[in-house]
């Protein structure tokens, strides 16, 4: 019987997503059948794979407790899912960034303010001293409700700002410069050995790096101290990991982590040719593990 594998998808797009076919067609090459199926759609026997690897369940961010829900439900189930359902948890939530950041990793100037909680744009950048800033919801995905906002803006943006934060967890952080003057740094890992780099930048006058508004990457050899600082954040996680992406930027000569992503990142699997066939052989390594 030939070795089965899942790529948890969602509703809203059920199919492979295309930047993953690559890894796709490395294990199709090798006999391995591999099925996109719908982390939100209910007819899914997820033991009855090999393997089951969260890929792309994009629409978890706007139904985040059903999400934790059905994690507790793999979890119940001991569905052999990567990365590990413990690391999913806690990457969910922005959250992760504050601990991380107890732990010594460098981080950009951010403000964590819990749902419900009162807070003024305006007086907090006037006490942090910054021009502009970037809120985001702590559970997000794609930039979903976050913005930028100057100083000068900010009483004009009160009444968005309060009712998100009305709703969610928010983040209200420093505005990096360099983002769009440099390049915001992914740096791809596979069972915790790296890949490959890419540098996003974001399109125009945008601040944000996503191919849904138009920013582009392009692939790189990162400096020899952002990998060192990204081997240290994955060094940080107590949990095996299939794949990791690091995202971050240069400032003043620091690597200041803005993302650590392992639940759905984009892989840019497209952009280092032989990437595909090393995240095939992570995942088939767990297997042959396994048995």
């Amino acid at each position: 019987m030939p070795k089965r594998i899942a790529f948890v998808t969602c509703s809203t797009k059920s199919d492979f997503a295309g930047n993953d076919m690559p890894v796709v067609e490395v294990l199709r090459a090798v006999g391995i059948d591999v099925h996109p199926r719908p982390w939100d759609v209910d007819s899914t026997d997820w033991n009855s794979f090999d393997l089951v690897v969260i890929r792309s369940c994009w629409n978890y961010h706007l139904h985040p407790m059903k999400f934790i829900q059905w994690i507790d439900q793999m979890e119940k189930q001991k569905v052999k899912m990567f990365n590990p359902l413990k690391v999913v948890r806690w990457n969910l939530h922005k959250g992760y960034l504050k601990d991380l950041g107890s732990k010594g990793i460098a981080l950009p100037e951010t403000v964590w303010l819990n749902q419900g909680t009162q807070a003024n744009l305006s007086s907090l950048m006037s006490e942090k001293n910054w021009g502009k800033a970037v809120v985001k919801p702590a559970i997000s995905a794609t930039a979903f409700n976050t913005f930028l906002i100057s100083k000068e803006e900010a009483d004009e943006q009160q009444k968005k700002f309060e009712s998100l934060l009305s709703q969610a967890d928010l983040l209200v952080q420093k505005f990096m410069k360099e983002v769009p003057e440099q390049g915001e740094w992914s740096l791809i890992f596979f069972n915790n050995k790296f890949s490959h780099a890419v540098i996003k930048k974001p399109a125009g006058e945008d601040f944000r790096v996503q191919n849904d508004f138009g920013g582009h990457a392009t692939a790189t050899n990162p400096p020899g101290f952002v990998l060192k600082q990204s081997e240290k954040i994955l060094s940080l996680i107590d949990q095996p990991l299939l794949y990791a992406r690091v995202d971050g930027v240069v400032s003043a000569n620091r690597f200041l982590l803005m993302e650590l992503e392992l639940i759905e990142p984009m892989l840019f699997l497209e952009k280092e040719d032989c990437s595909a066939k090393a995240f095939g052989q992570a995942m088939i390594n767990i297997i042959k593990n396994d048995n």
